[in-house]
């Protein structure tokens, strides 16, 4: 297997290894924000490092066309998906009174002495997430479809555009908490949108995907003879 194709599978190892830093890891001194981000950066950086090793070393291959945009969707659906839970059974800690401002789910990980509950906020609201899921369903299913027709659908620079808004929201979304040393509420609004910012682009990009290779979907909709 060439280089650039072992570099761009790494992503498929290196996902679940950030869904469980973030997921498993304590809360307390911000581990699991740590260590989820450090693994998060490392995946984003083979996605770039791939493509130059691909040109650099001429491999490019069409195992590599097809692998690449897999697990750049495999990697960063997954730990957006992780997000929606709290980090390390704890999340940000919010009040009763608090979490209904929030576009966050809010889950009870606890009870405290005296009684009252314990709960916790996941980092990423579910709708843009969910937005987001279904767009790279969406894609993925269309490309697959044209591909059996020999079919080849033009990639678009808004494409990459939203991939890198994506692991943008991803990285800074989990830094914050690591950097600023303490989870407060303003980073679970800034999550919030961030979130949607990524979502709303990646909804846009699709839309321009389909209407520029609205004459290759034509051809792939014609009967075969």
């Amino acid at each position: 297997m060439l280089l650039a194709d072992r570099i761009t599978l790494a992503r498929l190892f290196i996902a679940p290894a950030a869904v469980a830093a973030y997921l498993l890891l304590p809360v307390d001194g911000q581990a699991c924000f740590w260590a989820a981000g450090w693994i998060c950066g490392l995946a984003e950086m083979t996605d770039w490092l791939d493509g130059k090793v691909a040109r650099a070393r001429n491999e490019v291959s069409d195992f590599g066309k097809l692998a690449d945009p897999f697990c750049d969707v495999f990697y960063r659906m997954l730990a957006y998906l992780a997000l929606l839970l709290p980090a390390g059974g704890v999340g940000y800690a919010v009040s009763a009174a608090g979490a209904a401002g929030l576009q966050q789910s809010v889950y009870l990980v606890g009870t405290a002495a005296d009684g009252s509950a314990i709960l916790g906020a996941g980092l990423m609201p579910w709708l843009p997430v969910v937005l987001m899921v279904m767009r790279e369903i969406v894609q993925g299913a269309v490309r697959a479809m044209c591909a059996a027709r020999g079919l080849v659908l033009a990639a678009r620079t808004s494409g990459k555009v939203k991939a890198w808004v994506q692991g943008a929201v991803l990285i800074i979304a989990i830094g914050l908490p690591a950097v600023c040393f303490g989870r407060q509420e303003w980073m679970l609004h800034a999550a919030a949108w961030g979130c949607w910012a990524a979502a709303v682009l990646s909804l846009g990009s699709l839309a321009e995907y389909l209407w520029v290779n609205r004459g290759v979907l034509a051809a792939l909709a014609r009967r075969s003879p």
